[in-house]
């Protein structure tokens, strides 16, 4: 019943540009897997500039605003987990993982308290830092075999990449960080972990010179230091 039914989904969101239909017959199939409420979204970004968006969301109203009142989502497990996989996984799965910070426990006992008996986790990695998140949720234990776990990714999958393409990810889109040749050989080596009189040495030029062109790249990508400025840029395969 359970394959049957991602099949059916699958066929359906092939044969439909309409999202609110997909979503929302996406949200009926999960059901026979047994889960009950569902989110998908993504976040782009390093540090401060990191950004993130819904595109859909039937979490209980109650629990989705405590979960944002308290700030969870900066701090929850499942998403710190995800971020690190690239296969999905079950709440159940992480073990110690669900308690590797205080915080992140805090999220654990709140979820906990709530009802929650299951999540599962889908996360997708796409171009530069786009990471996109499928999670399903079950107020009881739900267990899947291999060939049911498969069929949830492919769902989750295509539910999202139909959201992604109706809505897309917005604001958080940043104009390119262009550097010059120098500029982008100076961060290359800051990126291997080379000091600026080490880079002068490298490329024959002043260390002044280096923290020149350093100082320039971070005001390029608006942020206050050297190693933020790294993550961008390798995070964009410009480095």
């Amino acid at each position: 019943m359970r394959i049957a039914a991602g099949q059916d989904f699958l066929e359906f969101c092939a044969s439909t540009s309409d999202v609110d239909k997909v979503i929302e017959r996406f949200i009926e199939a999960i059901g026979d897997f047994g889960f009950t409420a569902s989110a998908g979204g993504a976040w782009a970004g390093a540090g401060g500039s990191r950004s993130y968006r819904f595109y859909f969301n039937n979490w209980p109203k109650d629990w989705f605003e405590a979960y944002m009142a308290k700030g969870y989502m900066e701090i929850d497990p499942m998403i710190l987990e995800a971020r690190r996989r690239m296969t999905p996984f079950l709440w159940t799965e992480m073990g110690d993982a669900r308690t590797f910070t205080v915080e992140g426990a805090a999220v654990t006992a709140g979820a906990m308290e709530y009802g929650w008996a299951e999540v599962m986790a889908i996360p997708i990695h796409g171009p530069s830092s786009y990471q996109g998140l499928v999670s399903v949720a079950a107020l009881e234990p739900v267990t899947m075999n291999a060939v049911e776990r498969a069929i949830m990714r492919a769902m989750a999958l295509a539910v999202h990449d139909k959201a992604y393409e109706a809505v897309g990810f917005g604001f958080s889109n940043r104009s390119p960080i262009l550097l010059t040749p120098r500029e982008a050989d100076c961060m290359r080596w800051v990126a291997a972990g080379k000091t600026e009189a080490e880079i002068a040495i490298i490329l024959g030029i002043a260390p002044a010179t280096v923290h020149y062109h350093i100082e320039n790249v971070k005001k390029k990508a608006g942020t206050r230091s050297r190693s933020e400025a790294v993550a961008l840029l390798v995070l964009a395969g410009t480095v």
